[in-house]
């Protein structure tokens, strides 16, 4: 066998140069593979998780804890009397403490048993699904509404109902002299053709069909980051949020075609 070249008494031919390169190549390949195996395990411990006291909740019951916020809100007296913007948000945070305590029923502060990642993966959840709802074909008309403008045309509609001549109206059953000296004030009165259109038979029905999908969005999410199940296998809660925007899309509808 040939000599390439030597190094002192040390001769180096062909094969020995081919073993020493593919000793080394061997060698940073086991060194790869050993520093990709530490990366992926440092991935997979960047989310934190903790362990819940009670790791087997009854779907039912976080059903029912739904249902049951979902009914307060239905409540147009106690709606009206808070206001439906802290009505829905009192709700939803006491939803989301009473999802907690079935979790960590031990705990003094059981809704902040989440870590930074769970909590940030729960606000990124809930308003990914809202923002899912608003996208859909019906209510894009809501996303360029400020939440003031919402909740005003909700106010004023309430205390036109609620006011004492619509009530005198409907008790005694106003003639027709009468209904037309109405319509002759109605027509320079913006807030009139704001009731006319389809925003003055839909907009009540939708936010309150809104504010039940929100409520059933927040308690599945909680529950879903509470229970880690959406970290392994997403385990799907039916609390009826389709449905719930199929009956204000046929609402919505129906109220278009009246126009």
């Amino acid at each position: 066998m040939h000599t390439m070249f030597s190094l002192g008494q040390i001769n180096f031919d062909f094969w020995t140069l081919v073993s020493f390169l593919l000793g080394i190549s061997v060698g940073f390949l086991v060194l790869f593979l050993i520093y990709l195996y530490a990366v992926l395990k440092s991935l997979n411990k960047n989310l934190k998780l903790r362990q819940t006291d009670e790791q087997d909740i009854d779907e039912e019951e976080i059903k029912w804890l739904i249902a049951d916020a979902q009914l307060q809100f239905k409540d147009k007296k106690r709606r009206d009397e808070i206001g439906y913007p802290r009505h829905l948000t009192n709700l939803t945070r006491e939803l989301s403490v009473d999802i907690a305590k079935k979790f960590y029923p031990k705990s003094k502060y059981p809704y902040l048993e989440l870590t930074i990642d769970e909590t940030l993966h729960l606000n990124h959840y809930i308003t990914n699904r809202i923002d899912q709802l608003f996208s859909s074909r019906i209510l894009k008309l809501f996303r360029g509404w400020t939440l003031s403008k919402i909740v005003e045309m909700n106010d004023v509609k309430s205390s036109i109902d609620n006011s004492a001549i619509m009530k005198t109206a409907r008790k005694y059953n106003v003639g027709e002299v009468a209904k037309s000296t109405v319509a002759v004030i109605n027509a320079v009165n913006p807030v009139y053709w704001i009731r006319k259109g389809i925003i003055e038979k839909s907009v009540n029905a939708a936010l309150v069909k809104i504010g039940l999908a929100i409520i059933a969005i927040t308690g599945e999410e909680t529950y879903k980051i509470y229970s880690k199940k959406v970290f392994d296998v997403e385990k799907v809660i039916d609390t009826g949020v389709d449905k719930i925007y199929e009956e204000l899309a046929e609402e919505l509808k129906e109220a278009g075609d009246q126009k």
